[in-house]
């Protein structure tokens, strides 16, 4: 089974749907999203849409209903195709943090958390999330946590995120889309921390993925970050990069199939 641990809701659901086919992608992790890029038209409503995104990268975009909305009612088309993340607000305090977690998370029975976003070199921010997500689990299996890992995170974000994940063991952390411009260290933090994993969306250079699915192939994650990059795309990169079979169907599904407790 192929399973894509990134893809934010796109419009319409049926769209998505037949991408999904259409890529040999059985689930995926789904994500809510303020921006629609697919809905651009031409260079002026994409950079509207990506003024949007930039915002929200920022942690400062307003509005969170009409996404959540959005993220129901595909999961209402979708079934048992999607495996929805609900987004918990960075910033809060701890109090705050744990409404929103339950209101947004494990009131719908959601099966992880994110993507966490938040503005350049403020990823201290996520502590409270965390906090809250360790101490729900309550013993149990925790939920996985997916951090923004590209700009405007910057290196020192992604290392204050490691070292998070390191108090915080219980929760296994998902650094987004490789760490981006930073993804050599961040290779580095996950084979230093166990319960780290890596997103391998939206890599900008081919020995980003090559080098993670060789050095922590059980902690890989095939990603496409939908819609801002192709499903099929992403789909035949991973699979050419990575030879080894068994390894190729761990970093496919098999991992994120056995972190979200997956049967089949």
């Amino acid at each position: 089974m192929i399973i894509d641990c990134h893809q934010h809701v796109v419009l319409p659901t049926e769209t998505q749907l037949q991408s999904m086919d259409e890529a040999g992608i059985h689930r995926t992790v789904l994500l809510s999203t303020l921006p629609h890029i697919e809905r651009a038209t031409d260079l002026a409503s994409f950079k509207q849409e990506m003024s949007v995104l930039g915002k929200v990268l920022q942690g400062d975009a307003d509005g969170r209903e009409r996404p959540s909305q959005e993220l129901r009612e595909a999961l209402a088309i979708g079934g048992d195709r999607f495996l929805p993340f609900g987004k918990v607000p960075v910033g809060l305090g701890y109090e705050d943090t744990v409404k929103a977690l339950q209101q947004e998370v494990l009131d719908p029975g959601y099966v992880g958390v994110g993507e966490l976003t938040f503005g350049s070199d403020q990823a201290a921010a996520v502590e409270p999330v965390l906090r809250a997500v360790s101490e729900a689990a309550d013993g149990g299996r925790a939920l996985p946590v997916l951090v923004h890992g590209f700009a405007p995170q910057t290196a020192g974000d992604i290392r204050t995120t490691a070292e998070l994940a390191r108090t915080y063991s219980s929760v296994p952390v998902i650094i987004g889309v490789l760490g981006g411009l930073n993804w050599l260290e961040t290779i580095e933090l996950v084979k230093e921390i166990p319960n780290l994993y890596l997103d391998l969306a939206s890599s900008f250079i081919s020995w980003a993925p090559r080098l993670a699915a060789a050095e922590v192939p059980e902690r890989c994650l095939f990603g496409s970050n939908t819609p801002f990059a192709d499903m099929y795309t992403n789909r035949v990169l991973i699979e050419r990069l990575v030879p080894d079979a068994s390894v190729r169907d761990r970093v496919m599904g098999g991992n994120l199939a056995e972190l979200l407790g997956l049967e089949g």
